[in-house]
């Protein structure tokens, strides 16, 4: 598998739509990560707060994953998260797609 973030084109980004929703919140809280912030299917950004420009970089990097791998994204998330958790590392943070995000981020 070629490593998230490289191999295309990151100028590249194709419209994109940022939806605030704040009941989000509560409803990510109990389905996904107590701290969760946002999550991008596709070309959409969901999040129940205004992003930082370095959380949109974020959000932005998944837009690009979702662009290079279309449906398969999700069986490559999911994939890289059990390959982290294999490794002994976290299954969210160390998920090589998150780790690519988070450089695109500045971080």
């Amino acid at each position: 598998m070629a490593r998230p973030g490289r191999g295309y084109d990151r100028a590249v980004i194709t419209a994109h739509r940022v939806h605030v929703v704040p009941r989000l919140r509560r409803i990510g809280r109990a389905m996904l990560i107590r701290d969760w912030l946002a999550i991008t299917i596709g070309r959409d950004i969901w999040t129940w707060r205004a992003l930082s420009d370095a959380e949109l970089a974020h959000e932005l990097e998944h837009v690009r994953q979702w662009q290079r791998y279309g449906p398969l994204f999700i069986p490559r998330y999911a994939r890289a998260s059990w390959r982290a958790a294999r490794a002994g590392g976290h299954w969210y943070r160390d998920n090589a797609f998150e780790v690519a995000a988070r450089a695109a981020a500045g971080g």
